[in-house]
């Protein structure tokens, strides 16, 4: 019983402003997006997951992270040095002549 009053009491705190979210036509929907998007935040499910879990499309999910100013791309530093070498061997191929 206790944690059911528990439970209700933090889910009516939240509504208010997961109403006024922007996205989704369902009180319902915005939850599953909100939800999807924390998980996709913390890195607990991958971007596809998260737009699986949030019922949308794929490129509907990236949009709605775009909106809310969140980075649905990651570029490590594995992916600079990738970058780096690369472009090194380009230069490299080429005589070096487009510095």
């Amino acid at each position: 019983m206790t944690q059911e009053l528990f439970e209700s009491k933090v889910l009516n705190d939240f509504i208010p402003v997961i109403k006024n979210m922007g996205v989704g036509k369902t009180l319902a929907d915005k939850i599953r997006i909100s939800l999807a998007i924390g998980l996709f935040v913390e890195r607990s499910v991958s971007l596809e997951r998260a737009a699986e879990l949030a019922g949308q499309p794929l490129g509907h999910f990236i949009d709605i992270l775009r909106s809310k100013g969140i980075s649905w791309a990651e570029y490590t530093e594995e992916m600079m040095g990738q970058d780096e070498f690369a472009v090194k061997k380009f230069l490299e191929e080429t005589g070096s002549r487009h510095e």
